[in-house]
């Protein structure tokens, strides 16, 4: 049916943030503002100065060259914030159909639930609109559900309806973000064309001279520069040298391996792998035991240190030691793999095993897998074995599990509303909706999350107590 479209084909969207998306606009913005500052001292220089030398001409011309440049790089700047700030636009519709298609695909699977069980693998990983797809042609391709012998006419005529709408909004949805993107790359192409390309004498090689380390006169006036607002967005952290993605023949990505030279040299972290903290005491002697780690986590990742204090109070209780957490891992390796077992899938083993398999949570602060790789630099969907080892490794090391939290929180204050608001003004309201997100994710605005930023802030006396 045309003007139909299935949620695989947009499912990227759940992952798809527009506020980080603005984030980058206003990177763009910051630079372009920032050039647009230099351009009238520039003017001034080249016309309001008079040389009266054999080389007067040549300064004047590095003038005027120097000035062009600066207005080419502010124009590129200028025109990739722009673009950003379009796509972002387009990416909140597209999520906005995304989501609509959900909620019609909930509806349909409960409506399919009264006719059949998914018996088979193939049948439980399919969408409920396969799922609809096949039970209505009586093909019995999924053989899962029976469906020869169903009789669903009496529920063909709202399956259907709400077949297409979930259908016709995931349609919507990729169409306005396959139109945004391709608008948007275009005109990011357009900004990069506008940048110089700059080229070290001899080819470069990598051995090129490291301007800012051998000039002092370049590091004072970047130190006098650092007190100008337009040097880093308001509430950004540290600034950090950036890196390419993380292919598979890099085990150690630099994200981790920084992160391992930043706690060598911190005390020794208090761990909770066998024993369950159930009580307050128990939670503030963790919190006391590992303070100089948490404050030294919540300064790297440019965050209150008690915000990554009264998160960690709240991911260290309950009644689930870190061993559980492996052999929830474990399970759900079993499930997933294709010896193991099958025909039971990870999201549909019983009781807390259920669950998909990078979304396992481990560490004292609890973290799911696929998250701390993305703080760690790692494609979640890509990663090696020996790649997801380490990953588990780090999280379950109380100390590198502390600054990849924080790095999880500063990420998740980057993708909401709250990007631009530095860490030492940071509300207490403010600081319980990172929690709320933290723990519900896109979800982070029903009961159950919004409970959890509840007893985040019930909890957060407690734990700016025990960091004393």
């Amino acid at each position: 049916m045309s003007g139909i479209g299935h949620r695989k084909d947009v499912e990227f969207l759940e992952e798809c943030n527009p506020a980080l998306v603005e984030r980058n606009a206003a990177e763009f913005k910051r630079l372009r503002e920032l050039l647009v500052q230099v351009e009238e001292p520039a003017r001034r220089a080249e016309t309001a100065t008079q040389w009266q030398s054999d080389g007067s001409h040549t300064y004047t011309s590095r003038l005027s060259e120097a000035r062009q440049l600066v207005q080419h790089i502010a124009e590129g700047y200028d025109k990739a914030a722009s673009a950003l700030h379009a796509y972002a636009a387009a990416l909140t519709t597209a999520k906005s159909h995304y989501a609509n298609g959900k909620g019609s695909e909930r509806k349909l699977a409960s409506l399919i639930a009264t006719k059949g069980t998914a018996i088979t693998r193939t049948a439980q990983e399919a969408e409920p609109m396969c799922q609809w797809e096949d039970m209505r042609a009586t093909t019995g391709f999924l053989d899962g559900l029976a469906e020869l012998t169903m009789d669903v006419d009496d529920i063909r005529e709202e399956a259907d309806r709400l077949h297409d709408d979930a259908g016709g909004n995931f349609q919507l949805a990729k169409t306005v973000e396959q139109e945004a993107r391709g608008v948007c790359v275009h005109a990011l192409k357009q900004a990069y064309e506008l940048l110089p390309e700059f080229r070290l004498k001899g080819g470069g090689g990598g051995g090129g001279v490291d301007l800012y380390a051998a000039m002092a006169d370049i590091r004072r006036e970047a130190a006098e520069a650092r007190t100008d607002p337009l040097t880093h967005l308001p509430g950004s952290g540290p600034k950090k040298d950036m890196t390419g993605p993380v292919g598979p023949d890099t085990p150690v990505s630099p994200q981790l391996r920084d992160i391992r030279m930043r706690v060598a040299g911190l005390p020794e972290a208090a761990d909770n792998y066998w024993v369950p903290l159930v009580t307050d005491g128990m939670h503030a002697d963790w919190i006391s035991q590992n303070k100089e780690v948490l404050r030294a986590a919540a300064k790297n990742a440019g965050l209150p240190e008690e915000l990554v204090a009264g998160v960690a109070w709240q991911e260290i209780g309950g009644y689930q030691p870190g061993l559980l957490d492996d052999v929830t891992g474990t399970i759900r390796e079993q499930a997933a793999a294709p010896w193991g077992l099958s025909p039971v899938t990870p999201e549909n083993l019983p009781w807390r095993l259920g669950g998909k398999l990078d979304e396992t949570s481990y560490g004292p602060i609890a973290i799911q897998l696929r998250r701390g790789a993305e703080v760690l630099g790692y494609d979640p969907a890509n990663l090696t074995d020996h790649q997801r080892t380490l990953v588990e490794e780090a999280l379950q090391d109380p100390k590198q599990n502390a600054f990849i939290a924080a790095g999880f929180l500063a990420q998740i204050k980057a993708e909401s509303g709250l990007a631009d608001v530095p860490a030492d003004q940071m509300t207490q309201a403010q600081m319980r909706e990172i929690a709320a997100r933290y723990n519900g994710g896109p979800y982070w605005d029903l009961p159950k999350a919004q409970g959890y930023g509840d007893r985040f802030v019930g909890n957060l006396g407690q734990a700016k107590d025990a960091m004393r």
